[in-house]
């Protein structure tokens, strides 16, 4: 059997339709979604397609709405790291020395992922909600009416609250990973730091933080990839308002490719979103570089 194991064309066969089904679902849209981006078309089948060209991308440069909805991805993405990350790493490490009672937590922290988004999104909406909304509701009940807002509709407000419900919903899973981490790392090598006085804070800059860098690494890139093609909570919740303020890359490629019918302008939102995406992630490995850090 071993001979099989080692036999190139046996594991080309398994490897077949692994690779069929990602060529079909991710090769090949992102593929046509460049072959769109420099056409003109409504979406719709038997409308015909007019080639412009790098025209779709001329218009965004010129294009406010699109600038408005990139400038609020860059603070929903750093904005969702600073709160994201250290949040779960600082709940891994209260939950690492498993305290009586951490299953439940981590359960606790970990449920809203498990939830459905588009669900999240509208107990959200509702609990927001200006006219009826349960937070409104109870700061009127303990006396505090002043402080009631148009959460979603409020521009200073808006923005701030997509940003918190994502990090609720998120966090846990960033704090699954750190815990899993921490919980991993040899009791030696902790004693041995334990004996040379790494405690406390230091036992936890000096040792763990450097140890599981690893696994920040991947947080980092997956709070930022994540961010980017975040869709249903801006759009349930503000559905890109007050107007535009709240607009992310995604939602306004929605607008554009099935609202608007600019189809070929959608495709070249998405076509940055990706290039976005792998730049930044780039930029995000090569600033976490290890080597780099100095502990």
């Amino acid at each position: 059997m071993e001979k099989y194991y080692r036999n190139p064309k046996f594991i080309l066969l398994f490897l077949v339709p692994a690779f069929v089904l990602y060529a079909a679902f991710e090769l090949i849209p992102i593929v046509q979604t460049f072959w769109f981006s420099v056409y003109s078309w409504s979406g719709i089948h038997g409308v015909p397609m007019k080639f412009v060209g790098w025209n779709n991308y001329v218009s965004l440069w010129n294009f406010p709405g699109f600038w408005q909805s990139m400038q609020n991805i860059v603070y929903y993405v750093l904005l969702s790291l600073v709160i994201q990350i250290p949040i779960g790493f600082v709940l891994a490490v209260l939950l690492s020395p498993q305290p009586r009672g951490y299953r439940f937590f981590k359960t606790a922290f970990f449920s809203p992922l498990v939830l459905s988004i588009t669900a999240v999104s509208l107990m959200w909406y509702f609990i927001l909600f200006p006219n009826g909304g349960v937070l409104n509701n109870l700061l009127t009940a303990v006396g505090l009416e002043s402080w009631t807002k148009n959460w979603l509709i409020d521009k200073d407000t808006a923005m701030t609250w997509v940003i918190v419900v994502t990090g609720w919903v998120s966090t846990g899973y960033y704090t699954t990973i750190f815990f899993a981490a921490i919980t991993g790392l040899p009791d030696e090598i902790l004693e041995a730091a334990a004996l040379d006085g790494a405690t406390g804070l230091k036992k936890i800059t000096r040792i763990v933080l450097p140890m599981i860098w690893e696994s920040v690494k991947t947080s980092v890139i997956l709070v930022v990839t994540g961010i980017l093609k975040t869709f249903e909570i801006v759009f349930i919740m503000t559905q890109g308002g007050p107007n535009g303020l709240t607009q992310v890359p995604v939602t306004l490629m929605y607008y554009e490719a099935f609202k608007y019918d600019h189809y070929g302008r959608g495709s070249a939102i998405a076509v940055v979103v990706f290039l976005m995406s792998i730049g930044l992630t780039i930029i995000s490995l090569r600033l976490m570089n290890r080597e780099k850090i100095e502990y």
